[in-house]
């Protein structure tokens, strides 16, 4: 809105004025802005104003010598006392005033400087008669989507009035399309903004004739439901929005297929305010994202908690490198034939302050979303190939690198910089991938794989067999092992899962790759792993995961 963005530049040149003299201020009288600006002292007296603020008021060019209490008096009787109580206080303060003169709707804002001195901030809202058709037109010339804008939409949410029986809310449905990103990809930008249009379209033919329908941004949409029975009449719309645009889109003759996720939020008459109901829209439509894509989610208090917890980690996570507050453990690797350890695996650790350990279950996804990923990754890799040297030369370290750590393109080049800063010979690092790294881009995992192993650097396969297309990785890839899933070994006692580990183990012994199970726990899983082949083991069984200071101990 136009108060915030004047209010923060008002504000922050004020401050820098005020270190001079507590009684300067800006003079206004020259700022052509269709935004009121003026500065009063206490007693309600003009200081500075620009033409707009005099317009908006109704007041007379020549203000001087007079207060804006009387001033005001013919524009609206209650005027007067509520701009007395406004800047007498120490907060800033919106007063909505209705002129009897024009019945014209005036925010009025009244912003605490210093002691003596009151910012006002006049915007003007024009009536609540928000036709869709009307605003369609408008916003056809300013963005590819016909449909209103951000802006239209903050001003319909601040005009909004409950009908005469005051029963009914207002409700605010957030659409956010899934996999559009992927289409942009795949068919180009052009595609994106016909897949939008076509959205658009499907988005007005089902809402009713009093509904609000906007472009929020991006891949976001928004539909406003004035006075109807809520949250029934929200739900039942989010569904029929994401059965409708869950049908096929064709573009340019291609098929195109995505999903919608969905937030809800509510204002009642006497409750919340118009500020909160965008961000409440947004938490509950994050929430549906990230836990049930294709879904609805309705707002709740539990969700600005978990939001403000999430900021929370998320800033904290930002300094952690430089705090040094994360630390590695190492998990033992055994070969099977004499209980030796042959290798360890590095995990990294968050210890917050407040907040103890972050599980590695939290803090990788939100490294990962953070674009922190990239920063860890490296300081991990540094960390565990220095402290391997400290090792007997004959044991390897293990380290997990992310998708999204081969995004850059320069993995090959952070890998070569560890092994020179440690010294470690190439021979005894082993990274870790999964398969979700090939997924996205078959052809350039590969060739960075085959860079970083022509390094003398080994890659195993790491969750082998929680994926749909393991099997086609190992024809493509020389990998050097296979990490059985744990999933597998904590159900052996399931035949299903028995068949599937002797399988596996089969396949390794066939293609010459070592296998590896994780999470052995029990006596009777380690005897099942040796007896149909297996090479080697890491669990509880061995040893739980120990910082590098225990390592020694292990090993001997």
């Amino acid at each position: 809105m136009i108060y915030n963005s004047l209010h923060q530049s008002a504000i922050g040149e004020h401050k820098i004025n005020n270190r001079q003299s507590q009684r300067s201020a800006m003079n206004f009288t020259a700022i052509d802005s269709s935004c009121g600006l003026a500065w009063v002292d206490t007693a309600g007296k003009i200081i500075s104003a620009n033409p707009a603020f005099l317009n908006l008021l109704a007041l007379p060019p020549d203000v001087a010598d007079k207060t804006l209490f009387d001033l005001t008096t013919p524009l609206n009787g209650s005027a007067p006392d509520l701009l007395r109580q406004a800047i007498a206080g120490q907060h800033t303060k919106t007063i909505k005033l209705t002129s009897t003169v024009d019945n014209k709707t005036l925010h009025v804002h009244v912003i605490t400087c210093n002691q003596e001195q009151r910012l006002i901030i006049v915007e003007s809202l024009s009536s609540s008669n928000f036709s869709q058709s009307v605003i369609n037109h408008q916003a056809q010339n300013h963005s590819p989507v016909p449909l209103a804008n951000r802006g239209m939409l903050n001003e319909c949410i601040a005009n909004w009035k409950p009908d005469e029986s005051g029963a009914a809310s207002l409700a605010m449905i957030m659409i956010g399309l899934d996999r559009f990103k992927k289409i942009n990809e795949t068919l180009g930008h052009d595609a994106g903004d016909q897949l939008l249009k076509f959205a658009a379209q499907r988005l007005l033919r089902i809402v009713r004739s009093d509904d609000f329908v906007a472009h929020f941004s991006g891949d976001q949409f928004v539909v406003l439901q004035i006075n109807q029975n809520q949250p029934v009449a929200a739900t039942a719309m989010a569904e029929r929005i994401i059965g409708l645009l869950k049908r096929p889109f064709l573009i340019n003759g291609q098929q195109a297929n995505i999903s919608a996720s969905i937030g809800l939020a509510i204002l009642h008459q006497d409750t919340g305010s118009s500020g909160d109901l965008i961000k409440h829209a947004e938490l509950a439509l994050y929430d549906a994202k990230h836990n049930a894509r294709g879904s609805y989610r309705l707002y709740e208090q539990s969700l600005q908690e978990n939001a403000g917890e999430q900021h929370d980690l998320e800033v904290g996570l930002r300094r952690a490198l430089f705090l040094q507050e994360f630390t590695l453990f190492y998990q033992a690797q055994v070969r099977m034939q004499d209980r030796k350890i042959v290798g360890f695996e590095a995990l990294i650790r968050w210890e917050k302050p407040g907040a103890g350990i972050i599980s590695p279950v939290r803090l990788i996804p939100l490294a990962k979303e953070t674009g922190e990923i990239h920063e860890i990754g490296k300081w991990v890799l540094h960390t565990a190939c220095r402290e391997a040297t400290t090792w007997p030369e004959d044991i390897k370290i293990a380290v997990n690198v992310s998708p999204v750590q081969f995004e850059n393109g320069n993995l090959k080049q952070i890998v070569q910089a560890a092994l020179s800063a440690s010294s470690l010979a190439p021979q005894r690092l082993e990274l870790e991938i999964t398969e979700g790294l090939l997924i996205k881009n078959v052809a350039n995992a590969l060739e960075q794989l085959k860079e970083i192993q022509a390094l003398g650097v080994s890659v195993a396969m790491d969750d082998f067999g929680t994926g749909y297309s393991s099997l086609n990785y190992l024809s493509s890839f020389p990998f050097s092992k296979i990490k059985i899933d744990q999933s597998f070994v904590h159900r052996m006692q399931i035949d299903k899962s028995r068949t599937l580990i002797k399988a596996v183990i089969t396949l390794g012994s066939a293609l010459g790759i070592k296998t590896l199970a994780e999470g052995v726990e029990t006596e009777e899983q380690f005897e099942y792993l040796a007896h149909n082949g297996c090479m080697e083991i890491q669990g509880y069984l061995i040893s739980k995961p120990v910082p590098a200071e225990q390592i020694q101990a292990l090993i001997s």
